[in-house]
């Protein structure tokens, strides 16, 4: 936890190209049926079926923000892959960065359309709102570390998915840790949010701030130390660093200026 946030800290001005996301906000929130809440920005089901123009809008924009939402990821994961091993700075920001990006981006596009398309179907099946969430829940648990996979491994979408398999069944602690994390994270996020709406109603888009900039990012920035690990060097130097926060590397070039 502490070299999580070591490693977030070190990599602070990076974490803060998360908030050129909130750009979308914008262009989300003026759509019908499209509402911000608890950090996060949802779209009706019924949606599709009541206005197809619009919901064809929504995709695109959808796209877009998924597009800049890959690149950022790749970034961090790549900038704590960078902390904690060698690389050639130069050679991946300029050779590997776009096909990271390129990859996570695919998947999440797919991802995504494959949770949308299976929830719109199970609601028009009538299924109970609260089973079609779990089920949802849980096959976005079981793809937790594909873009670490990708960044880390630096494999195609399918070994990724693989490679992700194998950790989480091999690292249920770490798993469990990050999941216990990120819902904690996501429930005092829902406190700040109900106690700045009882004095303005800007919660939503305060609490859509602080995931972008914090939770997001860190939580990516966790899965990533974690899932570097599972690497026997890296595991043995922390072991022997226990209880020291871990500190970033000194580079001549940063990836945040980058």
């Amino acid at each position: 936890m502490a070299n999580s946030f070591a490693q977030y800290k070190a990599n602070l001005k990076t974490t803060l190209v998360f908030a050129l996301l909130l750009a979308f906000v914008i262009a989300f929130v003026s759509m019908p049926n499209v509402f911000v809440s608890s950090g996060s920005i949802f779209l009706d089901y019924n949606f599709s079926l009541e206005n197809p123009v619009s919901f064809i809008a929504v995709l695109g924009l959808a796209a877009l923000f998924l597009a800049f939402y890959s690149f950022f990821i790749s970034i961090i994961i790549l900038s704590v892959r960078k902390n904690l091993s060698k690389l050639k700075l130069h050679f991946y920001l300029h050779e590997m960065m776009r096909h990271f990006t390129l990859k996570i981006f695919i998947f999440y596009l797919v991802y995504c359309f494959a949770l949308f398309a299976l929830g719109t179907a199970l609601i028009f099946l009538q299924v109970s709102l609260l089973l079609v969430n779990l089920l949802l829940l849980v096959i976005s648990i079981s793809l937790l570390f594909v873009p670490q996979s990708i960044v880390v491994d630096e494999e195609d979408i399918v070994h990724a998915i693989s490679s992700n398999f194998e950790f989480i069944a091999g690292n249920k602690r770490a798993t469990l840790t990050i999941l216990f994390i990120g819902a904690l994270l996501l429930a005092l996020l829902q406190l700040v949010e109900f106690a700045i709406d009882q004095i303005a109603l800007l919660g939503s888009l305060v609490s859509l701030f602080l995931t972008l900039v914090f939770i997001l990012p860190f939580l990516e920035i966790m899965k990533t130390y974690m899932y570097m690990l599972k690497f026997d060097l890296i595991k043995s130097h922390e072991i022997a660093q226990k209880g020291k926060p871990l500190k970033a590397r000194p580079e001549p070039d940063s990836l945040a200026s980058a």
